[in-house]
């Protein structure tokens, strides 16, 4: 539950307080320009924004409370998503996500300004301990959160996708997104978009005009280097602020004194006369001296938000761990390298942990590439794939499988296969050796000291970038090792059914007319057939009265545009505001609905509300 502190105000009264300008609530206009998009919105999109807006604005006190909050942390906010090469309307979301409350906790064990889980944070380089939360830190945590939005964009080239993911992840966001989203300059706004997008552009209807306009008293907050094994009361008396003050604004700081390890850390100060930064730090993890003078390599890949060096012929795990300045044993443990085995020319190996997830969602299986190797290839952990698409121990994926890189497969979904486009195979891995028997744990402890000697390593890579599969991000020739001869592992290929033809089908845009129909062929999915008609996975799911994740039978009747409704249903809507204790079914009896009718009018697969969420709700 999030936690409002009204006294993070701290002194409003060093203004001249100015009354809020009025009473009423801004008015949504018909189109906005966010996050480098120009958006349109309709009427009923409007009429949903306009009902977040009142709604924000009703409580006269809470909301000059916001906006002074607003003004304080917006400066700060501002810049560091410039120096991350992040929309400035961005700072909107961390009003959504926390109104802006260092505190702010959620049921769900989401944490501070930009409410980050643990595990996410630790990915992005916040620091997480019993002294410190940097979770809790408003430039570091916007910092990581910077980064996070930066990361999704890669993929989906849409800010307002975006925007979406850091809702959703970069698999959930994939129902709601076009093929014409991508680096689109515009966008409709409808009803059936996200409630999530919708709530945002109420936040910027409603504070952009009143932190322009400055009416409202607040006090400027600076950002100046702490002082380590000093106590905040002992900082604050060096500024000659309040010390209550300067707690309040630090919440990170979860010990009296601020810790001696080597680390850079920031305080917030409320004082107009206080130096600022020029910029705040990244947040960064000390070198372990043991291993600060192991040689450093030159030039590194970014894959998946990895450090990671390509292979070359006649390296082995230990001399390629030493480039990276590592050792053998956590170079082996974060690649899965079994001992004896052999490095394959060519391929990426990485000096940190390897994720759960890809940047991109879905790749179709080449001939020759086994398992492990497509996890090299795009730092993803192997046991994540196998679990991602119900793949058994030792099985090899068949050439045209679609693999599922982020998210699991469900289980009534049937596994796809796809006609293999004309390009470069990944680099192909060696016949497995058999495993020797498990060496002895290494101490956790150390792990975490040398992974932060190797989050010292340079970041940006010289050369052509990482891309997708498809498109080849650099040569790669395999080269014969000084010993031995890379072997390619030998698959064999399913022998398909003599009705599923070869190539893809043909678009469905071009046989089928507006408003029509399509009858499902063998090994055809709701998300493949929304690519080809060019339309969200969620519409089609919607159109047809099924949830987005809906296994598709063969012959199965498709309808490929939305239904028309008659005008006097169409009208016969209303919207309600999500309160404390709230659910799908205590709306549905309190308006006379049903609980299918109110998910399908929201777009929603799941039952799941979020408190002070608008939503439409249909009357009979």
């Amino acid at each position: 539950m999030k936690k409002l502190l009204p006294a993070l105000l701290l002194g409003l009264a060093s203004r001249s307080a100015v009354a809020f300008p009025s009473t009423t609530p801004p008015t949504v206009p018909t189109a906005i320009d966010a996050m480098g998009l120009h958006l349109t919105l309709d009427y009923e999109a409007r009429q949903l924004v306009q009902a977040k807006v009142n709604s924000l604005c009703r409580h006269q006190a809470s909301l000059e409370a916001r906006i002074a909050l607003a003004e304080s942390a917006f400066p700060l906010i501002d810049q560091v998503l410039a120096e991350e090469g992040v929309p400035a309307d961005f700072r909107y979301l961390a009003l959504q996500e926390s109104a802006l409350q260092g505190n702010a906790e959620s049921n769900h064990g989401a944490v501070g300004y930009w409410q980050f889980k643990r595990e996410t944070a630790l990915d992005y380089g916040l620091t997480i301990d019993r002294s410190v939360d940097e979770r809790r830190h408003l430039t570091a945590s916007t910092r990581a959160a910077a980064r996070y939005l930066t990361r999704s964009n890669a993929t989906l080239h849409n800010w307002v996708n975006t925007l979406l993911s850091y809702n959703l992840g970069l698999g959930g966001v994939q129902p709601y997104t076009r093929p014409s989203d991508a680096n689109a300059a515009q966008m409709t706004i409808t009803a059936s978009s996200s409630i999530y997008i919708l709530d945002f552009l109420a936040q910027k209807v409603v504070f952009e005009p009143a932190c322009a306009q400055h009416t409202v008293a607040f006090v400027p907050w600076r950002e100046v280097p702490a002082t380590p094994g000093l106590t905040l009361a002992q900082q604050a008396a060096s500024f000659s602020v309040d010390p209550t003050a300067v707690a309040r604004l630090n919440p990170w700081l979860l010990t009296s004194k601020v810790p001696q390890n080597g680390r850079t850390y920031t305080l917030l100060v409320p004082l107009a006369g206080a130096a600022p930064l020029a910029g705040s730090p990244v947040p960064r993890r000390p070198a372990a001296p043991a291993v600060a003078a192991a040689p450093v390599a030159s030039s590194y890949l970014n894959i998946n938000g990895l450090r990671a060096l390509i292979a070359q012929p006649g390296d082995t795990p230990a001399s390629l761990a030493a480039r990276g300045g590592a050792s053998t044993g956590f170079f082996m443990k974060v690649n899965e390298l079994s001992r004896n085995e052999l490095l394959i020319p060519g391929a990426p190996y990485f000096f940190e942990r390897k994720r759960e997830s890809a940047e991109q969602e879905y790749h179709i299986v080449r001939p020759g590439q086994s398992l492990t190797a497509i996890a090299q290839h795009f730092g993803v952990l192997r046991h994540a794939l196998m679990a991602y698409n119900h793949l058994h121990p030792g099985e090899a994926p068949q050439p045209g499988l679609v693999l599922w890189l982020s998210h699991v497969r469900p289980r009534n979904v049937a596994a796809e296969y796809r006609a293999i486009p004309g390009s470069r195979p990944v680099v192909a891995q060696r016949a497995p050796t058999p495993p020797p028997p498990p060496a002895p744990a290494a101490d956790e402890a150390a792990d975490e000291e040398e992974l932060a000697t190797i989050n010292e390593l340079p970041t940006e890579v010289p050369g052509a970038p990482v891309l997708d599969l498809p498109t080849a991000r650099t040569t790669q020739v395999s080269v014969a090792m000084p010993t031995s001869r890379p072997v390619v592992v030998p698959v064999a290929v399913r022998q398909r059914p003599a009705a599923a033809p070869a190539a893809a089908p043909a678009p469905l845009a071009s046989s089928a007319p507006a408003g029509g129909t399509y009858t499902v062929a063998p090994r055809e999915t709701l998300y493949a057939l929304a690519r080809r008609l060019g339309v969200r996975p969620a519409e089609l799911a919607a159109w047809n009265n099924m949830p987005p994740t809906a296994a598709l039978q063969v012959g199965q009747v498709i309808r490929l545009s939305a239904p028309a409704q008659p005008q006097y249903l169409v009208a016969r809507t209303t919207t309600h505001t999500v309160a404390q204790g709230d659910t799908f079914f205590s709306i549905s009896r309190r308006y006379g609905c049903t609980v299918a009718e109110l998910q399908a009018s929201n777009g929603k697969a799941e039952p799941t509300l979020r408190l002070g969420e608008v939503i439409r709700v249909p009357t009979h």
